[in-house]
């Protein structure tokens, strides 16, 4: 049994597939909860299946206090990408043996094609990682410590807007880092899951439950934000050949903060 485990919340449209597509043997184990309406839909796929409907984060907090309590003593780290989420297996495998290697505690791989919310997040290929400070909800990695210290902020709203900046803030600067050295394809357009569309028939707004989390938890990031929205932030990172690097100077950084 592998010791790392990739487990995702898929639909009828889901490209999890891509993640069992070789070249290398898979050094992880699947666990997938299929959310459509066509009975044993991908259920041959990995070791472990369950069939329920709900939102993403919500779900997976009920699933992990409930059915799969055991799977967090079972695997050393866990993967969480949507199911929008494509890439082969050696991309999974090195990711996983990357997150380790560096002693990662929250991580997520960098985006290479398709849509993202923050430029920061973009594949960066004279980079091994770079240490931003913030992993996003599309597909984060946790260890069993960061995973169990994170999982109670899974269910802080309905939405998850603003549970990733929270997630974010539970450990050091040189345990939160994007991965470039294994970027991922976003395969759809941002929002447009039917997430979106059920919140707005439950009436819920995720912009307002965001701010609503980030002052409940006394977090202050606009100026963090808006520097990995625009990536603009000056981070410390490890390149390709192994160094540890600054992705911008003192003074472009200081020219950057003038500017914003």
């Amino acid at each position: 049994m592998s010791r790392n485990l990739v487990l995702s919340i898929v639909g009828d449209q889901s490209v999890h597939r891509s993640w069992l597509s070789e070249p290398d043997a898979r050094q992880f184990d699947l666990a997938l909860v299929y959310f459509g309406d066509q009975p044993g839909q991908w259920a041959d796929d990995g070791e472990y299946y369950l069939r329920r409907k709900g939102i993403k984060f919500q779900l997976l907090y009920d699933l992990l206090q409930g059915e799969w309590a055991h799977l967090i003593e079972r695997y050393d780290r866990f993967w969480l990408p949507d199911d929008d989420i494509a890439c082969d297996t050696a991309t999974v495998n090195q990711m996983f043996r990357t997150a380790a290697e560096f002693q990662l505690q929250v991580c997520q791989p960098a985006i290479g094609k398709g849509d993202f919310s923050f430029a920061a997040l973009r594949a960066h290929p004279q980079y091994r990682l770079r240490y931003t400070g913030y992993v996003e909800i599309m597909c984060p990695l946790f260890t069993r410590k960061a995973l169990i210290k994170s999982a109670p902020v899974f269910a802080a709203n309905r939405s998850a807007w603003g549970i990733d900046w929270v997630w974010s803030t539970m450990h050091g600067e040189d345990e939160v880092a994007v991965i470039d050295e294994t970027p991922v394809h976003h395969t759809r357009p941002l929002q447009s899951g039917g997430v979106h569309s059920l919140l707005a028939k439950l009436g819920i707004d995720p912009g307002a439950e965001y701010h609503e989390l980030l002052q409940r938890f006394g977090i202050k990031n606009r100026r963090q934000a808006r520097r990995i929205f625009r990536d603009t932030a000056r981070l410390k990172g490890i390149d390709v050949a192994g160094n540890e690097v600054w992705t911008r100077s003192r003074l472009s950084q200081w020219i950057g903060r003038r500017a914003a």
